[in-house]
């Protein structure tokens, strides 16, 4: 997670606010509280797209595009800030957010789409592009990993070709719906 100056804010004030309750009443739990509020605001930063129904779900694990069409999926199912959103877009078309154990997919003209990714509670300096070209009737599955840093994280894309491989990794997520 980027420390943005909204972070550093709310971390300074859980600080001073946790010293406080600390020095006015004795307990370890006290120092918690601000830590929890903390995370908190980072997690109402969340904001996915609707869930898909099970037909939708059903169809989008076909790995069959539309005539003329290709496809193009997004899953993230890592551990490291997997309840932190992830905003993906591709293009101008698509944009929703992600938490681990949820995909998207788009379905879209063959070409070169750009696809960008960018943690809820990052900067725009933090967000990640990929390109990805496809052919009618090819699908790409961008499986989203976090790579840590010191203070942030930042998405990393993994590609995968291959229909069968792609479908067994989306086995037991959720499909999310494009705002």
């Amino acid at each position: 997670m980027k420390m943005t100056p909204l972070n550093i804010a709310i971390f300074a004030g859980a600080i001073i606010i946790g010293m406080f309750l600390g020095l006015q009443f004795s307990g370890f739990a006290w120092l918690l509280i601000p830590l929890a509020i903390f995370v908190v605001v980072v997690l109402m930063r969340n904001k996915s797209g609707d869930k898909a129904d099970p037909a939708e779900t059903a169809e989008a694990m076909k790995m069959i595009p539309a005539t003329g069409k290709a496809r193009i999926y997004v899953m993230r199912k890592g551990f490291v800030a997997g309840q932190q959103g992830m905003n993906i877009t591709i293009g101008d078309q698509f944009n929703s957010q992600i938490r681990s154990k949820y995909f998207l997919m788009a379905e879209v003209e063959p070409g070169t789409h750009e696809v960008t990714a960018q943690m809820s509670s990052g900067s725009k300096s933090a967000a990640v592009s990929h390109e990805v070209t496809l052919a009618e009737g090819e699908i790409a599955l961008l499986d989203m990993k976090i790579n840590m840093g010191a203070l942030q994280g930042k998405p990393d894309f993994t590609e995968i070709r291959d229909a069968r491989e792609a479908n067994g990794m989306l086995t037991g997520l959720k499909l999310v719906k494009w705002k």
